[in-house]
């Protein structure tokens, strides 16, 4: 018989409440509540003994007890214990309710670390009884009214009920051969260790049964995807092949050598007779990414077909749509722009060879969905999983791609990306300048405002000031906010030149003549949000400032930087901060010396943990409880678990696997 989260004693619905907080809805829920951290009080000395600054318990008896009070108000509690080797001071602080817990002659065990307090060796603030003493201690993650004790006592003295629920979801023989702990074992482990060896096999166990899961649904996703047929299915001839190569020998430049690596990739791709296209494209900002999304295009209204470039914002919808005019102004194609503020009538867009357009087409036109034959979703990580559903996920799905600037590391590939093929373009165009990239301290920023209005007025270049927020926080009053920085700009630091300001909520038409100022140079600074990330194009721009620049992710940052430096001039990007954290200093340090996009991603991964994966992934990758995506070897053991039972468990039913972890699943390719 299953049990629920209220038949557990001392649960009650003001504790359900607490736990919903914490995402804990179901016993099962409560079971994969891990720890995060434990104190190794499993050692047990005599009062003589103890060492001063060692965690350690130590058990006597209670000799003395008393509540004082100060006359500010406040209030200690005195302790004393002994046994046969010496007396101990044990205090407390405003815990007055001890008093009906602690009585004098009760023998107790008290665990802590053992400090010098006027000369004397002294417990402060320490823990007590059966559930905190004597091992090794879980500390959880808590909320207001839950702490680590309640969640010590509620699934030790339950965790025999809750864990009739769990089943084991490995074959035996895979947990014999890789000497793995069996699954209740690990539970029972992680929450109640008996030692470090047997805490370490249950995280080893767990976090295995977290990788293996996303694996193993990146995996299945593949091997569906290679049944289905695509609903269309392009072929090529002489003609064909000499009209791409015309459109490739127009280009005012010459690919490069990924490019054309990776336009073949993709070409294969689209022509195989076998299987759609399912295909990753990784490339640093300015790479030529954009381009190969053209060549793909132009093939498919070689077949007569309709293709779609799906983006994020309304701003880089546009600014696709101004590329691939250019790139295909020669031929006799019918492009059109799809917005949520587009008028395009249906007859117009039926008659599309290709549409750009921002998620608007979801909604448009919902038969229009059915005639598309490629789908390319430029920025992909920005859409939600429904919204990329409604476009490739059918029984005959149309060729898929989809581009990132955001780079992937090795072991998130193996992990996540098992069931795309993934093209990487890793060099840049020749003659393109690294940005220089500075962390400014306070003291110099008048410095370097100065040195801007002079290299603007000499070189005639322009500049983008971001600010994380739109709006003033009334609780982060240290963040920039864009109004306020832009009208502080404009008055005090720049009066003598043109300034604009570009965030969210700025009305369509009025963006539109934003950055038809911008492209003109009419505006010399824009002050914006992180809006400009994607699709912003002006040449002209070599200077970067980022306010608050501790508050972004290196991977933002570093896609950021990418909107200046598309000229043929020396690009600057300053970084502003006030924060004096070590941590986000060394980070911003990290990124002024490097340009390299892969090595940035792979230092954020390290340093800001597996939850919190590049900003610019927030809504797509799991947030994993155990596991460390970063963990090499973890990642490769688990690869060759699955190896192993696809290859030697064949009846084994690997969807067993992915209902086994807790943790989120919905990876960036659902």
């Amino acid at each position: 018989m299953s049990i629920t989260l209220e038949s557990i004693p001392g649960i009650g619905p003001k504790t359900l409440v607490k736990l919903h907080k914490l995402k804990i809805f179901t016993p099962t829920d409560l079971v994969y509540h891990f720890p995060s951290r434990y104190i190794d009080f499993s050692k047990s000395v005599p009062i003589s003994q103890a060492r001063i600054n060692e965690n350690i318990t130590i058990t006597g008896k209670i000799i003395f007890f008393r509540n004082i009070f100060t006359r500010n108000h406040k209030n200690i509690q005195l302790c004393k214990i002994a046994d046969k080797t010496g007396i101990l001071n044990i205090v407390w602080f405003n815990s007055p309710f001890l008093s009906k817990n602690i009585k004098i002659n009760d023998i107790l065990s008290f665990a802590g670390s053992i400090s010098l307090y006027k000369n004397q060796k002294t417990l402060f603030s320490p823990d007590y009884g059966q559930y905190n003493t004597g091992k090794i201690i879980p500390k959880y993650p808590e909320t207001k009214g839950l702490s680590s004790k309640w969640f010590r006592k509620t699934i030790q003295n339950n965790l025999e009920k809750l864990l009739k629920n769990e089943k084991e979801n490995l074959p035996l023989e895979i947990i014999k051969n890789f000497t793995l702990l069996d699954k209740i074992s690990a539970l029972t482990q992680i929450h109640n260790p008996k030692n470090n060896s047997y805490l370490n096999n249950a995280r080893l166990r767990l976090s295995i049964d977290e990788i293996l899961s996303l694996q193993t649904q990146s995996y299945l996703q593949k091997e569906n995807w290679l049944t289905l047929k695509p609903h269309t299915q392009f072929f090529t001839n002489k003609n064909i092949t000499k009209k791409i190569n015309k459109l490739i020998n127009s280009l005012p430049f010459k690919l490069t050598k990924d490019q054309k690596k990776v336009w073949q990739e993709i070409s294969q791709d689209l022509l195989s007779p076998n299987h759609g296209t399912n295909r990753l494209l990784v490339g640093d900002v300015g790479s030529g990414k954009t381009i190969i999304a053209i060549f793909s295009c132009f093939l498919s209204y070689l077949n007569n077909s309709l293709s779609v470039i799906l983006a994020p914002t309304e701003i880089l919808a546009q600014q696709h749509y101004k590329t691939f005019s250019k790139f295909l102004k020669t031929y006799k194609i019918n492009i059109h722009l799809l917005t949520s503020n587009s008028k395009l009538k249906t007859k117009n867009l039926n008659n599309s060879d290709i549409i750009i357009s921002t998620h608007a087409i979801l909604h448009k036109n919902k038969s229009l969905l059915k005639k598309i034959a490629l789908v390319i979703v430029d920025e992909q990580h920005k859409f939600g999983v429904n919204q990329r559903s409604a476009l490739i996920n059918s029984s005959n799905p149309p060729h898929s791609i989809t581009m990132t600037a955001t780079p992937i590391p090795r072991s998130i590939s193996l992990t996540m990306l098992g069931n795309l093929n993934l093209s990487c373009i890793t060099t840049m165009p020749k003659n393109r300048l690294s940005v220089k990239t500075f962390l400014v301290p306070n003291h110099k920023r008048q410095n370097c405002y100065e040195w801007i209005e002079k290299e603007i007025k000499k070189t005639k270049c322009q500049a983008f000031i971001v600010c994380p927020f739109i709006e003033e926080s009334e609780t982060l009053t240290s963040i920039k906010s864009a109004k306020k920085e832009f009208e502080n700009l404009s008055k005090n630091i720049f009066p003598n030149l043109k300034l604009e300001l570009l965030h969210g909520k700025t009305k369509s038409t009025e963006r539109q003549q934003i950055i038809k100022n911008l492209s003109k140079n009419k505006t010399n600074i824009l002050v914006t949000t992180p809006i400009i990330e994607v699709g912003i194009d002006i040449p002209n721009a070599t200077i970067l400032i980022i306010q608050s620049a501790d508050r972004f992710g290196l991977a933002q940052l570093h896609q950021l930087r990418g909107r200046i430096g598309r000229g043929q001039q020396q690009s600057y990007c300053y970084l502003f901060t006030s924060s004096d954290n070590a941590k986000a200093l060394d980070r911003l340090n990290f990124i002024t010396k490097h340009s390299d996009n892969l090595k940035i991603a792979r230092y954020d991964l390290k340093t800001r943990g597996p939850g919190e994966i590049f900003s610019t992934f927030q809504h797509g990758f799991p947030s994993l409880k155990l596991a460390n995506l970063s963990n090499a070897k973890l990642i490769s053991l688990s690869q060759k678990i699955l190896k192993t039972i696809i290859n030697d468990c064949p009846n084994f039913d690997l969807k067993t696997l992915i209902q086994s972890s807790q943790a989120t699943l919905s990876t960036i390719t659902n």
